[in-house]
C-alpha cells in the first residue's frame, strides 16, 4: 500500500505546477472509469471531508490537510475541480514566493 501511495505521489509531483491535478484527473479517468453512482459518492464524500477540514481549521487539528484530501477526492472525479485546484496551486506558489521575498528583505535590514 505504501509503495502504491509513494508511486502515485511521485507521478503527481513530476507533473509541472498548474497541470498536476488535471494530469491526475486524466490518468484516473483512463485507468479506472467509474460508474455514475460511484462518481457521485466520491464527490459527495470529498465535499463532506472538505467540510470537516473547514471545521478543523477553526478548532485545533490538521484542518488544512483534511481539506486538501477532500479537495483531491473531488478533483479526481471532476475536471472543473481539477482546473480550479491547478489555478489555486499556481496562486499559492506565487503568494509563497512573495511572502518569502518580503520575509528575506525584512530580515536583512539593520536595526
Amino acid at each position: 500500500m505504501w509503495d502504491t501511495l509513494k508511486q502515485r505521489w511521485r507521478r503527481f509531483a513530476a507533473a509541472p505546477p498548474g497541470q498536476r491535478f488535471q494530469a491526475h484527473f486524466q490518468r484516473r479517468q483512463q485507468t479506472r472509469p467509474r460508474a455514475r453512482h460511484r462518481k457521485i459518492l466520491a464527490i459527495g464524500g470529498g465535499v463532506l471531508i472538505m467540510g470537516a477540514g473547514i471545521f478543523f481549521m477553526l478548532a485545533p487539528g490538521p484542518g488544512v490537510l483534511i481539506f486538501l484530501v477532500g479537495a483531491l477526492l473531488v478533483a479526481e472525479e471532476s475536471l472543473a475541480a481539477a482546473r480550479l485546484m491547478d489555478g489555486a496551486d499556481l496562486r499559492l506558489r506565487r503568494l509563497a514566493a512573495w511572502v518569502s521575498a518580503r520575509w528575506r528583505g525584512r530580515s536583512g535590514r539593520a536595526q
